[in-house]
């Protein structure tokens, strides 16, 4: 019973630390979109700028945010996969105990 009194207050760090680490990524997602809007704004309203500069812009725009987005579809992989390979441990730890404990109770049925 200790055990599990352990493993429930974990519970409730787990999921800040999931909790405090989704709302700094956020910040950080957030932090480099006010850059590129400023820098955008920044580039257009101080610049004259042509079409051909335009669109050389769009172009590392585009870059910028097909890196961000696959690196917040690789953050979603990372965390799915590492949870289910939590879980995969736990079910696996806990049919190990459950069979254990059938072959402990069978084994002393045997003795009696």
């Amino acid at each position: 019973m200790e055990i599990l009194k352990k493993l429930e207050t974990r519970i409730p760090l787990q999921i800040k630390s999931y909790s405090d680490f989704y709302r700094e990524y956020m910040k950080l997602v957030e932090e480099i979109y006010d850059i590129d809007y400023a820098l955008e704004n920044k580039v257009f309203g101080n610049f004259g700028m042509d079409e051909k500069s335009i669109k050389v812009l769009d172009g590392c725009l585009e870059i910028g945010s097909k890196f961000f987005t696959s690196q917040i579809d690789m953050s979603n992989e990372f965390f799915k996969g590492y949870l289910n390979m939590r879980l995969s441990t736990m079910e696996s730890y806990n049919k190990f105990l459950k069979d254990f404990s059938e072959n402990l109770e069978n084994s002393n049925s045997k003795t009696k």
